[in-house]
């Protein structure tokens, strides 16, 4: 029986880390989060951004939504965040991919710094046709799109912040998966930005004015992104139900392993004495 035990409870210790171990946790959003509300009077992007030239790296609209983003920042208890010198001069991709490392390293997520050719054509060919860009099956990490938007600091914004129902639902929202306060695509932008599920995580970026003939009657701009990397050493998906099975082995090895324990120790105490030196009857 102790043996028995013994096993039961590896696994049972199984069946817990693997939960841990296997399947790496990823970046919680924070369960008091809200989609941001600018104040009255504030300065706001959609007022400020109106040239009809995209991207609009104007100050105005510029300093518009580096303060929406600043606001949503404080609004969480984080640092602000000052664009360095030349940023505006920036490619609108290399801006998408400076503001997604703010975005992790002021969370204390590492910076994912390695693009690669095969993810930056994915990318590239995703904002053409506007839609996400796919991740290489012999990869895991997520990918984010955005339309219609006129710069980097938006798209992150609102990838970030406005991704919720709350602002989807009053008819200002972009997030076609969040179509309800249930939807599994709620924060689905956030989620990718802040994604921790794989190693030696790897990025692309593109954005074009150029889009395919169907897709240019809809949207001016596009935007998308990839994080992505080889899975973690354990990574095998999932690992719930795996988890759930090995703890109901492990409980019903130690239900049998008790039950055969009582019984036994039933027939010992019911046993005739069978002392070879008390005579038999005849």
């Amino acid at each position: 029986m102790r043996r028995v035990v013994i096993v039961a409870i590896v696994l049972l210790l199984i069946a817990g880390s693997s939960l841990y171990l296997i399947t790496p946790p990823k970046a919680v959003t924070s369960p008091h989060l809200h989609d941001l509300t600018i104040p009255a009077g504030d300065p706001n992007w959609e007022n400020a951004c109106t040239s009809a030239t995209l991207p609009d790296t104007s100050p105005t609209c510029m300093t518009a939504a580096l303060y929406d983003l600043n606001l949503a920042h404080k609004a969480e208890n984080l640092p602000t965040l000052t664009l360095p010198k030349g940023f505006n001069r920036q490619s609108q991709a290399n801006q998408l991919h400076y503001l997604i490392n703010n975005e992790r390293t002021i969370r204390n997520l590492p910076t994912v710094t390695k693009p690669t050719s095969q993810l930056e054509e994915l990318a590239h060919q995703a904002a053409v046709e506007a839609r996400d860009p796919s991740i290489p099956q012999s990869m895991d990490g997520g990918s984010d799109w955005a339309g219609n938007f006129p710069n980097a600091i938006v798209v992150v914004f609102m990838w970030m912040y406005e991704d919720g129902y709350h602002y989807t639902n009053a008819g200002g929202g972009s997030n076609l998966d969040c179509q309800s306060s249930k939807a599994a695509g709620c924060w689905g932008h956030r989620d990718v930005i802040l994604e921790t599920s794989t190693s030696n995580t790897r990025y692309g970026t593109a954005f074009t004015t150029q889009l395919a003939p169907a897709q240019a009657l809809k949207y001016a701009d596009s935007y998308t992104l990839i994080l992505a990397g080889p899975p973690s050493p354990f990574a095998i998906g999932n690992t719930r139900p795996l988890a759930r099975s090995i703890a109901i082995i492990a409980v019903v090895m130690i239900l049998a392993s008790t039950l055969s324990w009582l019984n036994r120790r039933r027939r010992r105490r019911t046993r005739p004495n069978m002392d070879p030196l008390w005579p038999n009857p005849s």
